[in-house]
């Protein structure tokens, strides 16, 4: 299931971008070997795999213009814990997931611990960012993305990439702070 709505996606993207020629367009790297489990914000923690992120791992690593920026290879994802990396997107995500943690307090990087989420995906030229909250007693992490809407909350990836493709932006509406 994982795979289909991640093509999909993938061709949605590529299709929109074709129309300008000087775009960015979409690249996915080779995919990646989960070996420890998905890293952590907090330095070398690793959550164990879910079913949804092991499928979408054995596509492939980074996936840059992406939706809400670029997804992050786990090797991106260690990148992070370095702040003296020398790859320029990643130093621009980074960047992003920084202001929001120090500049925002209800971003989700200033809400829970670092070894209860990963960094999916950043962009490196705005504040698109997409978090994965590690629940207890949950077999798949909830999605939390940041983007010109604001704020939305996915239960799983499926959920989140059926509402990219449906343009559904109703999540934004919902607010966990009522």
């Amino acid at each position: 299931m994982i795979e289909d709505l991640v093509r999909r996606s993938f061709h949605q993207i590529a299709q929109t971008r074709q129309a300008n020629p000087k775009a960015q367009q979409p690249v996915a790297s080779a995919p990646e070997a989960i070996e420890h489990g998905i890293p952590s914000l907090q330095p070398h923690v690793y959550r164990d795999s879910s079913p949804m992120l092991s499928e979408r791992y054995r596509l492939f690593g980074r996936w840059t213009v992406a939706t809400h920026g670029h997804w992050l290879g786990l090797t991106d994802m260690m990148t992070l814990w370095d702040p003296t990396g020398s790859d320029k997107t990643l130093e621009g995500v980074r960047h992003s997931w920084i202001a929001g943690r120090e500049n925002w307090p209800n971003d989700t990087s200033a809400l829970f611990r670092p070894e209860r989420l990963s960094l999916f995906a950043g962009h490196d030229n705005s504040y698109e960012r997409v978090y994965l909250l590690w629940l207890d007693y949950v077999d798949e992490p909830e999605l939390w993305v940041y983007d010109s809407n604001g704020e939305s909350r996915y239960n799983n990836l499926a959920e989140y990439l059926q509402a990219y493709l449906a343009e559904d932006i109703s999540a934004a509406t919902t607010s966990w702070r009522a």
